[in-house]
């Protein structure tokens, strides 16, 4: 989750930074580039700050997260949170699932077309052309032509597709679906798939339309209307930003300005890594002892844990009778067998609840132990427990 978090956040950063410093006046291949490099940038620098280990470290005792009791109510409130954090983790597994099972399908009626097809092999493409393709595309090697294009648009359109295939755009747009299904709740990663496909386009109508300029435009409004394709695949009729990419094909660019703004935008990436290493230091410090000691774990995590004290503790009736409330912070070892010994008060909130906190404590099943080196050890814990009436 932790992870996910980051990813979007550098997602998020760079998408910004592009909109603001890269996407204007640079060449379309330079955009292609740091498009590209900021997705594969934002995946790998949080799991790299995830293996960062830091020297400094937190005390021997670790204070785990209140729990809080509130007279009969508690296993309730408790346990709803483990539930909601179960319904949302399947809730983005199935959605994950769903998309990928979407895009088998696209994958898989793009072959069957392939399959009912002749298919003209010319060197480093093959070309399907029959009467169910209603626009121009491409995917991977694969060049896709409608019948009833004239000579003159099918030369065109053809050098369009064959750009597409040479320089590999439909590995960009299968890695950028990826990485939908995985952040699919984070509306950047779709701009990020739309101006990674909007520059493919620039680039093949630049290479295309570069002899023919009014022709070339001509078709691109001919085909604007023309019927959707295969989301998968690198499609002539960008149904989107027809405008701008008419601009686009009529712009010229420096290559002077590359420089320049990969000269602003180094220190940014810089930056981000530097954070993100800062972050998981911090992160790394709250799980690890003075001494070197990973910490111990509730089986089940952090969730199972209050979800377990919930379901266990009882508020005291003679302490509800007095209208007595407080937080009973209780300290335990794990030990490296993975029981909990020495269970004692180190601050008292009432007798009787405390008692109770003890009594709960004590009962815990076996955790996962902490370790030193490598190795097995006992680890000191504190848990506060905070009991409060209705």
């Amino acid at each position: 989750m932790l992870y996910l978090i980051k990813l979007n956040i550098t997602l998020i950063a760079c998408y910004l930074l592009y909109k603001g410093v890269f996407q204007h006046g640079t060449t379309l291949q330079a955009r292609r580039v740091f498009l590209l490099f900021s997705l594969v940038f934002s995946l790998i620098i949080p799991f790299a700050a995830t293996i960062h280990f830091s020297d400094n470290i937190a005390a021997v005792a670790t204070v785990l997260s209140t729990v809080n009791i509130q007279s009969n109510t508690l296993v309730e409130n408790v346990s709803a949170t483990g539930n909601y954090s179960q319904y949302i983790t399947g809730a983005y597994i199935g959605i994950v699932i769903f998309m990928f099972l979407s895009a088998v399908f696209k994958v898989w009626s793009l072959f069957r077309i392939i399959r009912q097809s002749a298919v003209e092999k010319n060197g480093q493409y093959k070309l399907i052309s029959n009467s169910t393709i209603s626009a121009p595309a491409s995917f991977f090697n694969y060049i896709f032509m409608p019948e009833n294009l004239d000579a003159k648009s099918y030369s065109l359109i053809l050098i369009h597709e064959r750009l597409h295939v040479k320089q590999w755009h439909s590995v960009d747009v299968l890695f950028t679906e990826i990485l939908k299904w995985v952040c699919w709740f984070n509306p950047v990663v779709y701009l990020f798939q739309k101006e990674i496909r909007f520059v493919h386009e620039c680039i093949a109508d630049k290479a295309a339309g570069e002899t023919q300029q009014v022709t070339y435009q001509q078709l691109l409004v001919q085909f604007h209307l023309s019927a959707s394709v295969n989301t998968l695949t690198n499609h002539f009729n960008q149904t989107t930003n027809l405008k701008r990419r008419i601009t686009m094909f009529n712009q010229q660019f420096s290559i002077t300005n590359n420089a320049i703004k990969l000269a602003l935008v180094l220190p940014f990436f810089v930056c981000i890594g530097i954070l993100q290493s800062g972050a998981q230091t911090s992160e790394k410090s709250k799980t690890t002892t003075e001494e070197g000691i990973t910490n111990p774990e509730f089986p089940g995590g952090i969730n199972e844990l209050m979800s377990y004290l919930a379901s266990n503790i009882v508020y005291p009736e003679a302490a509800k009778a007095a209208n007595i409330q407080g937080t009973s912070i209780i300290e335990f070892t794990v030990a490296k067998n993975g029981k909990v010994k020495d269970v004692h008060v180190k601050k008292s909130a009432n007798p009787e609840l405390d008692a109770e906190a003890v009594r709960v404590v004590s009962s815990m099943p076996n955790w996962i132990p902490g370790e030193k080196e490598g190795k097995k050890t006992d680890v000191v814990q504190i848990l506060p427990i905070r009991f409060a009436l209705n």
